[in-house]
């Protein structure tokens, strides 16, 4: 892989965002150890949501029909951004009694601490889902084991800090693997004819990626036009619109601090230290770089963006064009955090006294005398097994001190022999045991075996 990107002249991602398979981070460890990697949030929660629906304990909230709950967690499977309701509940720290004490409510409080803004958030969040959730110690259990040590690759806190471009899921790759198949006329197509769709799908990609570049650069938006946008200068014509709504974002926080009529004495902008991670997660201008230019009436230029958000590159093949123009360099922020990584002791989860109170008794979530027709299934499947293991060592030791020239003992579950007849040579457990067989040895009560003349 490196030597590919070596003889095609691309340069290495900042970034590579993966859906939590194994190999693929082995494989990523192997041949790109100093990228970092991230975690697809949408596969994170939908992990989170899966896991907290089968360990929940206790009886769930009932439903009006019966297909209600399938489309809900389906809904709630496939939506990682929120409604209205949610985004309230994300914001607000004071409507934790909204929350419903169920699994979707695990779900719902797991999302504050996946885009909690800072570290000290984000470990509030964690505090408040194992108060809230205490009787669900599986689920802590999984949220704590699996998910907290690799934090620094799906949490908003860390994540902020890499140059990702605002993307935190593996959507657009999805979308491609389910593209490429419409190039393909069935599915026993040869790996030849693969390569040709991919080939004939990137350049559709790219011709559509060039008709859009094109109509941000004759139709740019009424709000960067005129006198409002002088501070963008160049930029109107040598950006796309996503990354100038992306600045104008910015432009309006920088504005608050600006004096007007109305406020002529405004708050101190503050300074740009490590919070303000804008420049470095977006590649463009945070709103303390705005505010100096908007004081100084000094428009941007095209060099102080990153060259991602531009509608084109230049077609030159000067070798000494990248004298002139620069690719923007990006400061590495140490080493990748790719493995997992110990969890602070203060994110640990403590044992409450309502818990430890009922540690000896039952679960908590399930009230007394109320196990489901499952629960009792699986209590006298689980009885039955164990009789029938307990059987059956019995009957294989008894046999093994007699048959000690054989080299191997059939277990439960095996249909050959040492003759390799193809019939079960195991003894049933349902019928009366011969004397042979309650034999010890050939020593020991030999004469319980009696031979006919």
């Amino acid at each position: 892989m490196t030597q590919l990107l070596f003889l095609s002249t691309l340069e290495q991602p900042d970034v590579i965002i993966t859906d939590f398979d194994k190999a693929t981070q082995a494989a990523l460890n192997d041949q790109f150890p100093n990228i970092q990697q991230q975690l697809c949030i949408h596969h994170i929660i939908s992990n989170v949501l899966l896991k907290a629906k089968n360990k929940w304990v206790g009886e769930r909230e009932e439903r009006t029909s019966p297909g209600a709950s399938d489309d809900e967690d389906a809904s709630s499977l496939a939506g990682v951004w929120f409604g209205t309701t949610d985004k309230q509940l994300l914001n607000d720290s004071s409507t934790s009694d909204k929350i419903p004490h169920t699994y979707q409510g695990v779900v719902l409080m797991w999302k504050r601490a996946l885009y909690a803004e800072t570290e000290e958030a984000f470990e509030q969040a964690w505090r408040d889902l194992c108060k809230e959730f205490d009787d669900q110690r599986a689920i802590l259990q999984y949220l704590y084991a699996t998910c907290l040590p690799v934090s620094a690759q799906w949490a908003r806190c860390f994540i902020r800090h890499y140059r990702n471009f605002g993307i935190r899921v593996t959507s657009g790759t999805e979308a491609s693997n389910n593209n490429v198949k419409s190039y393909l006329l069935n599915g026993m197509s040869h790996l030849y004819r693969l390569v040709e769709a991919m080939q004939d799908m990137i350049h559709d990609q790219e011709r559509s990626f060039t008709d859009a570049c094109g109509q941000d650069d004759v139709l740019t938006a009424p709000q960067y036009l005129g006198s409002m946008g002088n501070y963008l200068g160049e930029l109107r014509t040598t950006m796309s619109s996503t990354g100038l709504k992306l600045i104008n974002k910015e432009y309006r926080i920088a504005r608050k601090f600006m004096p007007t009529g109305k406020n002529p004495f405004p708050d101190s902008i503050g300074p740009c230290n490590d919070d303000c991670t804008v420049s470095i997660e977006l590649g463009i201008p945070c709103y303390h770089k705005i505010y100096e230019k908007l004081d100084s009436a000094t428009p941007f230029t095209k060099w102080e963006v990153h060259p991602r958000w531009r509608l084109r590159e230049s077609a030159s093949q000067d070798p000494y064009r990248r004298i002139l123009d620069p690719k923007v360099a990006t400061a590495l922020r140490g080493r990748p955090k790719n493995t997992a990584q110990a969890v602070p002791a203060s994110l640990a989860i403590t044992e409450s006294s309502q818990s430890a109170s009922q540690s000896g008794g039952r679960r908590q979530g399930r009230p007394p005398g109320r196990l489901n027709k499952s629960a009792h299934a699986k209590k006298a499947q689980k009885a039955t097994q164990e009789t029938i293991t307990q059987a059956s060592s019995q009957i294989s030791i008894s046999i093994q001190r007699h048959t000690g020239r054989l080299s191997t003992i059939l277990r439960s579950g095996k249909t050959t022999g040492v003759r390799c007849s193809g019939r079960r040579t195991q003894p049933n457990i349902r019928r009366t045991m011969s004397q042979w067989e309650l034999a010890k040895s050939d020593e020991e009560d030999a004469d319980c075996i009696v031979v006919k003349q």
